[in-house]
């Protein structure tokens, strides 16, 4: 086998390239270049060994950029689970369970949440949960109920105004002894409010640090810390982008990790759970969004995260959550893992020159990024959050902008918008850190077919 490739003639960059000019029949060549202006990269369209010197790295081996998976490429099916009454939410988590998800996450939105009643009959044991806590006493609360599970994740964002340095302390000295994931780093908020891969990746590794000091000054030892810290990311619309910022992210936390000396190779472990939102998704075609809900799991699912949460396109709408909407959200990750075996492949894209380059790329700007935030004191401090949020606010300008203009094409949203519209409307936009959730459908004006 060793022998195959001698029988071919080994092809250079230069006559690759002069092959594709050809291709181009006359055709300008700076085609053959990406110059990305929201993510602030410059791209080839080709890509050749002599470009890059890509190490043979496996799963399960640092610097992690392929993950820790070495058996395969397993994830869990997520659906979010919206609490108003207790019975209701009980019965949608358990209809949920039998439709095929296996990891729950669980968000309250009212005081006081009988917690027993809505995890009746719930095994927590046997599938992965979430839990958005969102005060002090709703931990309290949740963690009397669930503190014999294991696998559970509580998804506390400290970055939140309501939280405290005692409030943290307190929480943290539950987790000393049994560690669980409760510091959650929500790189998806950021994501939605129009970041680019590299900001989003850099608030992560900047919040994750923070985490990190914050625990370790408590007694916690490195190994201790890291497990106790999840990532979540959004994914948007370009497939190998959103591929290339989750291995880049797995890749620099490691690098983060490996400064403090940790005993064990576990701790390396970047958890991710991957959430598909709002910003690109249109209410009066739904078809649209089932193509493009498809396309942005397969991005999540080919960078190896471990759970993947389809918000159904709707779910913030006036109308709420369809039918259909709920049953896409679901059967998406259930068909790519139960027919199309993406479960069976690890980082099938790992040692393509173009993914490698991109990866390469969004982590050095990522880093270079993260290293700003750290010397402003890091992403807790004001001065660094503020001059994070202007430079987000600053790229979802420029994404309205290009929306607006028609150089962003949304099919179905600004451009060849469906005979069949359905009446429906967005009726709320969310903010974090006082950046306000970008749905580009809010911001258009209808360009032309």
């Amino acid at each position: 086998m060793s022998d195959f490739f001698k029988a071919f003639k080994k092809v250079s960059k230069e006559d690759w390239k002069n092959k594709l000019i050809t291709d181009l029949k006359g055709k300008d060549t700076s085609l053959l270049q990406i110059d990305d202006e929201i993510e602030e990269l410059n791209l080839s369209t080709y890509y050749h060994s002599e470009d890059l010197n890509i190490s043979d790295t496996t799963p399960g081996n640092f610097p992690f950029t392929r993950g820790m998976n070495a058996p395969n490429n397993k994830w869990s099916n997520g659906f979010l689970v919206e609490i108003e009454n207790e019975t209701k939410a009980n019965k949608k988590a358990l209809e949920t369970l039998n439709a095929g998800a296996d990891l729950l996450v669980f968000k309250s939105r009212k005081p006081n949440t009988n917690w027993n009643s809505v995890l009746s009959e719930i095994q927590l044991e046997h599938i992965a949960s979430q839990f958005v806590i969102n005060s002090k006493d709703e931990f309290e609360a949740v963690h009397s109920c669930v503190s014999n599970s294991s696998g559970v994740q509580y998804n506390i964002d400290f970055l939140e105004d309501q939280w405290n340095e005692d409030d943290f302390k307190s929480i943290a000295e539950k987790f000393k002894t049994k560690q669980q994931a409760f510091c959650s780093v929500s790189g998806f908020k950021i994501q939605q409010a129009g970041a680019t891969t590299w900001q989003e990746i850099s608030f992560c590794l900047s919040a994750g640090h923070e985490y990190l000091v914050k625990l370790m000054e408590l007694g916690f030892t490195i190994d201790q810390a890291s497990a106790c810290i999840t990532f979540k990311v959004g994914v948007g619309r370009n497939y190998f982008y959103e591929i290339a910022k989750i291995r880049s992210l797995k890749r620099l936390w490691s690098k983060i990790v490996e400064a403090y000396s940790p005993e064990h190779s576990c701790s390396y472990a970047c958890n991710i759970t991957a959430v598909l939102g709002h910003m690109n998704k249109s209410l009066k075609d739904p078809h649209t969004n089932l193509l493009r809900q498809t396309t942005e799991a397969m991005s999540a699912i080919n960078a190896g995260v471990n759970g993947i949460v389809i918000l159904p396109y709707d779910s913030l709408s006036t109308n709420g959550s369809s039918q259909l909407a709920e049953r896409m959200a679901l059967n998406i990750s259930s068909i790519l893992k139960g027919e199309s075996y993406l479960d069976v492949v690890i980082d099938p894209l790992g040692g393509s020159y173009s993914v490698e380059n991109i990866t390469e790329c969004i982590a050095k700007k990522a880093w270079k990024a993260f290293q700003k935030l750290d010397d402003q004191g890091g992403v807790f401090t004001k001065k660094a959050l503020e001059s994070l949020r202007n430079r987000i606010n600053e790229k979802q300008a420029l994404r309205i902008q290009k929306f607006n203009k028609g150089a962003t094409v949304g099919i179905g949203i600004n451009k060849y918008p469906t005979p069949n519209e359905i009446e429906n409307s967005w009726k709320e936009k969310q903010s974090y850190l006082g950046m306000n959730q970008l749905i580009l459908e809010n911001a258009y004006n209808t360009v032309e077919a």
